[in-house]
């Protein structure tokens, strides 16, 4: 049988060039300026993303760590004046689109937010950190109807997302429907029995309708499994209160 060498040595050349594309020299300052985001070298990383942007302003690459350098700063009105930019370049990307909901709630502004939240929701559908900041979005405009028909949702299609469980309970709290709020709690520790901020919630919400007893029962609970995070010292302080104020000396509660 005849090989055909020269065939094989194209083939080779070929091989070479899908799987070692050459880098341009504006792919290579991204990569280092990616470098000097990670290291936090905010201002380093903005100046090389830009000169990347100067030779080539078709780099995505270039755009997106630069908005993110920005947001990490909280300069997000030029994260924003970048996202703008990346989406007119690629008009399909559902992360860009979030990233650009994201800022502009960070700048102040839920209300510009929705549109572009939804444009990535549309794009994809299995966004799901998209769906739970529109819901936020929705709930910071006044909105709260549509921010909880989208917690409910998420909670139908996705009942694992323990994200939509905890953040929906907040938001009933925030509207005064303690009892529904402890619900929904409970069916989040339910899932997760570790899931610690759902006990102080619980607790929070029987202390609003003053069913004490059960409050303590569940800040003790919160306790018990973070006595040392940012919220004890507050739980603790509201065991002693509510021993004070509602029940006998008879009635003792150990604190953690």
């Amino acid at each position: 049988m005849h090989i055909d060498v020269s065939v094989d040595k194209n083939l080779a050349k070929v091989s070479t060039r899908v799987t070692n594309p050459q880098r341009t020299r504006a792919y290579n300052l991204c990569v280092k300026a990616d470098a000097l985001r990670f290291a936090k070298l905010y201002q380093d990383a903005i100046q090389t993303y830009l000169q990347a942007i100067m030779l080539d302003r078709s780099e995505e690459k270039a755009y997106y760590g630069l908005a993110c350098a920005y947001k990490y700063l909280k300069e997000y009105k030029k994260a924003i004046k970048t996202l703008e930019k990346l989406t007119n370049i690629d008009d399909k990307n559902d992360n860009y689109f979030f990233e650009l909901g994201v800022c502009h709630m960070l700048d102040g502004h839920p209300e510009n937010a929705i549109q572009y939240l939804i444009k990535s929701i549309l794009i994809n559908r299995e966004n799901l950190e998209a769906q739970i900041q529109l819901a936020i979005a929705h709930e910071l405009v006044d909105e709260t109807d549509l921010s909880l028909m989208i917690y409910n949702k998420l909670i139908e299609t996705n009942p694992e997302f323990l994200k939509a469980y905890y953040n929906k309970a907040a938001m009933l709290m925030g509207m005064g429907n303690y009892m529904e709020a402890s619900r929904t709690f409970f069916q989040l520790i339910k899932l997760n029995p570790d899931y610690y901020k759902a006990y102080l919630g619980i607790a929070m919400s029987f202390d609003k309708m003053a069913k004490y007893k059960d409050a303590v029962r569940y800040y003790k609970k919160f306790l018990g499994i973070k006595q040392f995070s940012e919220d004890a010292a507050f739980a603790r302080e509201r065991v002693k209160e509510l021993r004070t104020e509602h029940f006998s000396k008879e009635n003792k509660f150990t604190i953690v």
